[in-house]
């Protein structure tokens, strides 16, 4: 692939290591910087709220796991968003570290899934959110690599910037069903829609027969 160097002109570009960043990014990196350091204040607060979960042996794996996932991805969505704010900055190289990490703890979620998740539920929700890990390591390592073949390339930051919206999403559907420990996934909101079921409470108890 190709890469684009980005147009400069007055009041435009801002400069960022060898490469030009346009203004429309900067401003969304700006504002996303806003976003995800709001949001892990909220992730806090929601963790605080009920600390009991935590400890209690039926929901403390899916607490633990959601609530370090959520993190995960927020703290990702904040550091390339002030890396990308840094002149000089290697957007490109923490984009690759942050994969790694990102990866990691997929890895890690996944392998909690098969050893600690007791019941069907239990593994498929980890499951789950191990994919969507990926997904966005996979992606992020990609922006990244074009980046440090090119800090000017246009999808490589393109890239990044759909990566930091992604992880603000999962971020927020994890630190939603941390509010509650519900499985509020799209499936159940649809079922509760369409037929009226309560939504069982996600905790590592069996999954209740039907």
């Amino acid at each position: 692939m190709g890469h684009t160097a980005w147009p400069t002109g007055p009041g435009r570009t801002v400069r960022y290591g060898a490469g030009v960043i346009p203004e429309a990014f900067r401003e969304f990196f700006t504002a996303s910087a806003g976003a995800s350091g709001a949001l892990i204040g909220l992730l806090f607060v929601a963790i605080t709220v009920a600390p009991e979960r935590a400890h209690r042996v039926e929901t403390q794996v899916e607490f633990r796991v959601r609530a370090s996932a959520a993190l995960l991805v927020f703290t990702n969505a904040l550091v390339l968003s002030l890396v990308a704010l840094v002149p000089q900055g290697s957007l490109g190289y923490w984009a690759v570290l942050g994969s790694a990490f990102i990866a990691a703890f997929a890895a890690a979620t996944a392998r909690s899934g098969v050893t600690e998740g007791r019941h069907q539920r239990g593994r498929r929700q980890h499951f789950t959110l191990a994919a969507g890990l990926l997904v966005i390591a996979g992606f992020e390592a990609y922006g990244g690599v074009l980046l440090l073949g090119d800090p000017s390339d246009r999808t490589g930051g393109e890239v990044l910037s759909y990566i930091v919206i992604a992880d603000l999403l999962l971020g927020i559907g994890r630190a939603w069903q941390l509010t509650s420990m519900r499985d509020t996934g799209l499936v159940s909101s649809l079922r509760v829609l369409a037929r009226g079921e309560e939504l069982p409470p996600a905790t590592d108890g069996p999954e209740p027969g039907r």
